[in-house]
């Protein structure tokens, strides 16, 4: 081969290696370009995330509270918002045959819008199955006129009938003159309206005077327990 054929060779092959060279280059560059904008448009995307506004509007200490009712007797009973069990209305000893009856009296107040009230009792005692039959309810009423004061929690009357009021005129409750063991049992009562700063009487009667075998009636204990029931809105 001349020599001048092989400049050309030579000259040939520089020349391809340049262009793959500069080919190489190029590609490099795209590649280097397609990821700085694919770099870009993250950065872009994560700094939009870091740039977002967040506001928040609280509407707080919304209350919602029930509503209160208290039912109260002057011998110190209340329920509702309130307890006590208060005293006793009764308090009757040594019956003995042909004792004389017994009368108490009690006033009776409620708060808050009342829709019904009821009056019902409850008997108990040791000896209950043997007096319920003997002691009957000789009065059980309520007074319409008038009205009581009332102390919710406190013993203001025990018992006692000098404030029952003149005006007004009684209501019965249940069948006047039916066994303790009876009236119990046919109750509880409705009040009507109700009614409230009510005096309620109640007459309970001694022991028959037919009663007079002691193996059956001495000694013997029962008691009655009234129970005032509101319902109110």
């Amino acid at each position: 081969m001349n020599r001048e054929r092989v400049d050309r060779l030579r000259s040939w092959s520089r020349g391809m290696n340049a262009r793959a060279r500069i080919a190489a280059t190029r590609s490099r560059s795209r590649l280097v370009l397609t990821i700085a904008v694919v770099l870009g448009v993250v950065s872009i995307t994560v700094t939009g995330t870091w740039a977002a506004w967040t506001a928040s509007d609280v509407n707080s200490s919304n209350t919602f509270s029930t509503s209160t009712i208290l039912l109260a007797d002057n011998q110190g009973g209340e329920a509702g918002s309130a307890t006590n069990t208060g005293t006793y209305l009764f308090n009757v000893t040594n019956l003995s045959p042909s004792s004389s009856a017994t009368t108490a009296c009690i006033g009776v107040d409620f708060t808050g819008t009342a829709t019904s009230m009821t009056l019902g009792a409850t008997l108990g005692g040791a000896d209950q199955t043997t007096l319920q039959g003997q002691l009957t309810l000789n009065t059980a009423v309520y007074r319409t006129g008038g009205t009581t004061n009332v102390t919710p929690g406190s013993n203001t009357n025990s018992g006692a009938c000098t404030g029952y009021p003149v005006s007004g005129s009684d209501v019965t409750i249940g069948s006047q003159g039916a066994t303790l063991q009876s009236w119990a049992a046919s109750g509880p009562y409705s009040i009507a309206s109700p009614v409230t700063h009510t005096w309620y009487k109640f007459t309970v009667s001694g022991l028959p005077a037919g009663d007079t075998n002691c193996a059956t009636y001495c000694n013997r204990t029962i008691t009655i327990a009234f129970t005032w029931t509101l319902t109110a809105t």
